[in-house]
């Protein structure tokens, strides 16, 4: 299925706090894109051959959490999506880990939010992305405590999640694509992990 961007991502965020406020709302599982496995390493794997950094700004984010801990993430031409940290008061980055390997071009933009310790990523990839063609490589993602271990949930063929809400003291993460086919919705709860993507009909 193919699905072009709606750039709503106003909409997107209205549309995460009706559904929070409405327990989800009416909706059906099982249309849209669907998830694929996640073909990465997997948190705490380094990639076969270090490769630079990306050096536009449109490809990696640095956040400052609540806590005074940073995390820092990168879109690595070749590589794919890598991660590193600080402990709080300390200015010192943990090793790059690749949370997700791919070989697909990167896509501009590296959405990164937190919430009680937790946080959420969006990125995506796909061929000829940076120059404007929609993504084939959509990644959520969500890391907690430590920051060591992440979930990582990938969607092919999608035009990427527009945002992310976290809640319930870090333990919930609403992830929203809202488009002219439908609002799209995956919600990630802590010791569950992600759930299938599931589409809101419109009225």
């Amino acid at each position: 299925m193919e699905i072009r961007k709606a750039h709503k991502a106003g909409l997107a965020v209205l549309a995460a706090l009706g559904l929070l406020a409405a327990g989800y709302g009416t909706a059906s599982a099982g249309t849209g894109p669907h998830p694929a496995e996640a073909g990465g390493l997997g948190a705490g794997a380094g990639p076969k051959e270090e490769r630079p950094a990306a050096a536009d700004d449109d490809f990696q984010s640095t956040l400052e959490l609540s806590d005074g801990r940073k995390v820092h993430v990168r879109l690595v031409e070749g590589t794919g999506a890598q991660e590193r940290h600080t402990t709080a008061g300390s200015e010192k980055w943990s090793e790059w880990q690749t949370l997700y390997e791919t070989e697909s071009d990167r896509c501009q933009g590296v959405d990164l939010q937190e919430k009680d310790g937790t946080v959420s990523l969006i990125a995506d990839f796909g061929r000829f992305c940076y120059d404007g063609e929609p993504p084939t490589e959509s990644l959520a993602g969500v890391g907690t405590e430590d920051l060591t271990d992440w979930d990582i949930e990938l969607t092919e063929d999608f035009d990427g999640w527009q945002d992310s809400s976290i809640t319930g003291e870090g333990s919930k993460v609403l992830f929203v694509y809202n488009s002219d086919f439908g609002l799209y919705t995956m919600r990630w709860n802590r010791g569950e992990g992600f759930s299938e993507i599931v589409e809101t009909e419109k009225e």
